[in-house]
């Protein structure tokens, strides 16, 4: 690591705050499923990397510049640990393979109780599962962080070079399929997608404003994150 200086000490001190910020932001993404110290210790390594990194000429907010290193470090740091067990990420792509299948036989997004049959098991048992895998669909988000959102400390990417053209015509590509394939979630899967990622509220507080249990909405969740990475994958 490189050496701190004076300024960039200055700078550690003066954004600590911005640590725990992102900190509560990433463990509530989680949910539960990343230990909340380690979190947090990545948070600081992140902000040091920002500190040190830290170049005015081409960044003008060192708040925007750091939360973005904050936030890789925890996410880079995580992926490395390995967090989700290999048998959850195995279902969670057993089931992605299934919805991939039927869209493609049927030529249209498959029920649950298609997804079921497949499977050979019962709704309860596939909500289960839906549950069970939702530690793998919380640590591979990126794609659902940035849509159409407000300029905001806490989420948005602050790069430190200027993406090429056709990079930015990509992501625009990307970005407007994805918002097509949300369009064709079932309602109260869109309404917990854009409450979850746009509004920034938890699975709890959004299981008081529909009227359901937060594991209820965990499993939705968990299912229409399925759904989505099954088309963009298709898509790519």
């Amino acid at each position: 690591m490189q050496k701190i200086d004076e300024k960039s000490k200055k700078l550690i001190e003066e954004n600590f705050n911005l640590v725990n910020k992102v900190a509560n932001f990433m463990s509530l993404k989680f949910n539960g499923v990343v230990n909340k110290d380690d979190i947090v210790e990545f948070g600081i390594f992140g902000l040091i990397d920002a500190a040190i990194k830290f170049d005015p000429s081409k960044n003008e907010n060192f708040r925007f510049y750091a939360v973005t290193r904050i936030k890789g470090t925890i996410l880079d740091n995580v992926r490395k640990l390995d967090y989700m067990p290999r048998n959850v990420r195995e279902l969670s792509g057993r089931i992605e393979k299934v919805y991939a299948k039927l869209e493609q036989k049927h030529g249209r997004m498959p029920s649950d109780e298609e997804i079921a049959e497949e499977l050979n098991i019962g709704i309860d048992e596939l909500n289960e599962m839906f549950y069970k895998i939702r530690g793998a669909s919380f640590l591979n988000d990126k794609d659902f962080i940035s849509m159409d959102k407000p300029k905001s400390e806490t989420l948005d990417t602050i790069e430190s070079k200027e993406p090429s053209a056709i990079d930015v015509l990509l992501k625009e590509e990307k970005k407007n399929m994805l918002i097509k394939y949300i369009d064709m979630l079932e309602e109260v899967e869109k309404n917990v997608l854009m409450m979850y990622y746009y509004d920034e509220l938890t699975l709890k507080e959004i299981g008081h404003i529909l009227n359901l249990t937060e594991s209820r909405i965990c499993q939705i969740h968990s299912k229409s994150i399925l759904k989505l990475r099954s088309k963009l994958k298709a898509y790519e």
